[in-house]
């Protein structure tokens, strides 16, 4: 089989936006750092704001007028002593020491090191997916791509995308295909498509004021049958059928992009998908008509999660007006502050990262815009107050040359080919240059019909291995070393479906219920659901053609103090009438023991008498208070 990962990496880019026609641009230094500084400013503001709103508003928008902070905003505030973290601005804060790092283009490589570092709590949906994936051995975008990341179409890199706008100024093709470039960490298709509008609207936001201009600026960068072009589109024709009455607005668009009533057959949404809260942005731009309260209360009011549209949106409109319009109310909410927000960001939520200072963190990032201007054509005229910043704004992005061959889980006796993924670079002049290191034993690098290197073979001794993969095109040459690993042939990778009593646990384990076939021991998968206890517990996979099934190899997953473990365990299969059956002969190996499962992690063989089978699963009683288990990995063999 030829591996599955070695599929192109597309990045879209726009043909042609509007505003694109002049090639430069100019803004004062002094200014560009000002609106740089009033965007963290309007993030921050909306996002504490929006957090007393979010999933408050599900069925029914809010109607009644929201006259200000939430107490137990300002409360927060006060104990903080300024603003404070959330995935609004935080994962912005983590790219922010990245890029300085490794410069303002970094690779996905060096995205997914500080994801790993720093990324490790308060994170959910399409983010935790992809931080799962990392510690699984994938890299973006694999992190993101559909069919690997089950949440590739939630709302995630919409909330995180700004700082890659506010870095290039009036640079609209540029943001845009950066905003598609980072939103595939954890995004794929349509997924990404509000993170494009939202990354070219701010980058244009810089020159441009007016709301539905940019609204229309950041639809033009949006591919041509875009399903959130669609939705712009119903939003500007109900707005003009409507008036003012933005509830029957917001009506429809629960109706179309929440119920799926007139969506396209197998189009993705829910209460927090991309589709559907970047819908309400457009509500909330277009209704908020540039004022910084009306837009963040109209993002409010519509509902779902609210907090996230009120974050992007404040720190648009911020950066339109500056941060002299922010309103004192928002900037000064403690008495006795001098400065916007105390000049002060309290990092509660990213490990090993410092609290800051937003006036710095503004500086810093606008250092960052104006190398990445310089680096694309622009420039510096003049000095001091006079300083203008001269900009390219036909730049466009090239997404760094990179190369995947993991995670790569070859089973022995089975035939491959693995292809090596050229991700980013020039297309035209991207190759894989060359791959050495110690081979799994039956495998050998050769060329494919279009003389691609790839390695090819039947893999014949299990183990770990690496080889070193260099990539080259016209400007970069880059080597990376690279793991293989040869195991036994695994049933349970063929299998059309992944079996659990629970299948949208709630507790710390991943998502994921494909983390019990990677072969690998961590990440586990749990049954953790809260009040909703089990009486008996199971995993397990389906077929869509009967193979047979002699052995079964068990590891546990971690335990806790109200359990993750089994107080006893049986193998099953599904006969020929449908029923679950207990195999015949069953002997486990070592035999099973409470008293070790209840310390976790313990692995065992299962062999019985071979069954043919559409589906088989380990099945049992769940141990502790809480009454669930935890299961890192699941593997079926024929014998």
């Amino acid at each position: 089989m030829r591996n599955a990962f070695a599929a192109a990496f597309v990045l879209w880019i726009p043909a042609g936006l509007t505003g694109c026609a002049a090639q430069t641009r100019q803004i004062a230094v002094a200014e560009y750092h000002d609106k740089v500084y009033a965007s963290w400013l309007g993030q921050c503001i909306g996002n504490m704001y929006g957090l007393a709103h979010e999933f408050k508003y599900n069925d029914e928008p809010r109607t009644e007028p929201i006259p200000g902070w939430a107490d137990e905003t300002l409360q927060r505030m006060r104990e903080h002593n300024g603003a404070f973290s959330d995935d609004d601005t935080d994962i912005e804060y983590v790219d922010l020491f990245c890029m300085e790092k490794y410069g303002p283009e970094p690779t996905y490589e060096n995205l997914a090191e500080f994801w790993k570092k720093h990324i490790n709590r308060y994170i959910w949906v399409a983010n935790y997916s992809a931080r799962d994936l990392m510690n699984r051995g994938y890299l973006p975008p694999h992190t993101g791509r559909r069919g690997i990341n089950t949440n590739w179409f939630q709302i995630d890199p919409q909330l995180v995308c700004e700082i890659w706008a506010v870095t290039a100024p009036g640079m609209l093709e540029y943001a845009a295909a950066k905003a598609d470039w980072a939103a595939k960490v954890t995004n794929d298709q349509y997924g990404t498509h509000p993170t494009i509008w939202y990354n070219v609207m701010w980058s244009a936001a810089f020159f441009e004021s007016d709301v539905e201009k940019l609204c229309q600026i950041g639809y033009e960068a949006l591919p041509e049958d875009s399903i959130f072009r669609t939705a712009i589109d119903d939003v500007r024709r109900w707005k003009a059928e409507h008036g003012s009455d933005w509830v029957a607005v917001r009506k429809k668009i629960k109706e179309k992009y929440h119920d799926g009533v007139g969506l396209p057959e197998g189009t993705y949404t829910g209460r927090v998908s991309a589709l559907l809260n970047g819908t309400l942005g457009v509500l909330a731009l277009l209704y908020g008509e540039g004022d910084f309260e009306k837009t963040m209360n109209y993002a409010c009011m519509a509902g779902y999660d609210a907090d996230n549209q009120c974050a992007t949106l404040a720190g648009l409109v911020a950066i339109i007006h500056g941060s002299r319009s922010l309103p004192r109310k928002y900037t000064h909410p403690v008495e006795g502050w001098t400065l916007p927000l105390n000049d002060f960001y309290k990092n509660r939520t990213r490990d090993n990262l410092p609290d800051g200072k937003l006036t710095d963190i503004a500086r810093r990032t606008a250092k960052l815009g104006i190398d990445l201007v310089v680096a694309h054509g622009g420039r510096v005229e003049g000095s001091g107050d006079d300083a203008v910043l001269v900009i390219n704004t036909a730049a466009r992005f090239t997404p760094p040359l990179e190369v995947r061959l993991y995670p790569i889980r070859l089973q022995r006796g089975e035939s491959v080919t693995v292809e090596p993924e050229i991700i980013g670079g020039d297309p035209k002049t991207a190759r894989v240059a060359s791959i050495a290191g110690v081979l799994p034993s039956g495998m050998d690098i050769a060329r494919d019909q279009q003389g691609r290197l790839v390695l090819t073979g039947t893999p014949r001794k299990i183990g770990d291995y690496e080889v070193e993969v260099r990539v080259e095109d016209r400007t970069t040459t880059r080597t990376t070393k690279l793991p293989l690993f040869v195991r036994e042939k695994n049933l349970a990778l063929s299998a059309s479906k992944v079996l659990a009593a629970v299948t949208k646990p709630t507790g710390t384990g991943s998502r994921d219920r494909n983390v019990l076939r990677d072969e690998m021991p961590k990440p586990a998968y749990d049954s953790y659901d809260g009040e909703n206890t089990l009486a008996e517990d199971f995993y397990g996979y389906e077929w869509e053609q009967p193979v047979s099934v002699g052995r079964i190899k068990v590891q546990f997953g971690p335990v806790f103090p109200n359990g993750g473990w089994f107080e006893s365990v049986a193998i099953q299969y599904r006969s020929g009438n449908g029923a679950w059956t207990d195999v015949q002969n069953l002997r486990l190996d070592p035999p099973f023991n409470v008293e070790r499962a209840r310390r976790g992690e313990f692995r065992f063989e299962a062999t019985f008498q071979p069954v043919t089978t559409t589906a088989i699963r380990l099945v049992g009683k769940p141990g502790g208070s809480a009454e669930f288990t935890s299961i890192a990995e699941l593997s079926v063999h024929e014998k």
